[in-house]
């Protein structure tokens, strides 16, 4: 984890999440978050990372994860066991809180398959909440031409 925090420090300032408002989320949501997500959420709350806008851990700043999953749950149907992460242009981004892959990225035409039936277009998935951060992390350190010599 001390890899990813440094990496992740070369880019942006460390804004991280409480064990309070992780709780809290858990709570709301009536969920378990994966532990690397809340290893990760030490760090980094929300923004823009490998060139994804991020929803907001935290419940005080818009839109944020929990209110974006209760708005799916309600509208889509989305399986209890899913958290929206983000919400790219014709697609949605979510984390699998009761299995693997941890996280998921579909077409918006699938977001409501989730969990019920096979999807239409097959998603990019990856196993832990911590790859799926790396990979971003692998992204933004390209774009802005930061290579392994500068970590």
């Amino acid at each position: 984890m001390e890899q990813l925090i440094k990496r992740y420090r070369t880019l942006y300032p460390l804004e991280g999440t409480s064990g309070i408002k992780l709780m809290n989320i858990e709570n709301k949501l009536d969920i378990k978050l994966p532990d690397d997500f809340k290893e990760i959420s030490q760090f980094y709350s929300v923004g823009l990372l490998g060139g994804i806008s991020h929803f907001s851990i935290s419940d005080k700043a818009e839109p944020n994860i929990t209110r974006e999953t209760l708005r799916l749950r309600q509208q889509s149907d989305l399986p209890h066991e899913y958290v929206v992460l983000a919400e790219p242009p014709s697609s949605l981004i979510v984390m699998n809180t009761a299995g693997t892959p941890a996280v998921l990225w579909v077409d918006a035409t699938d977001a409501e398959h989730l969990g019920k039936r096979a999807l239409v277009t097959p998603p990019d998935e990856w196993a832990t909440y911590r790859d799926f951060f790396e990979s971003l992390l692998d992204e933004e350190e390209e774009e802005r031409d930061v290579g392994p010599f500068d970590r």
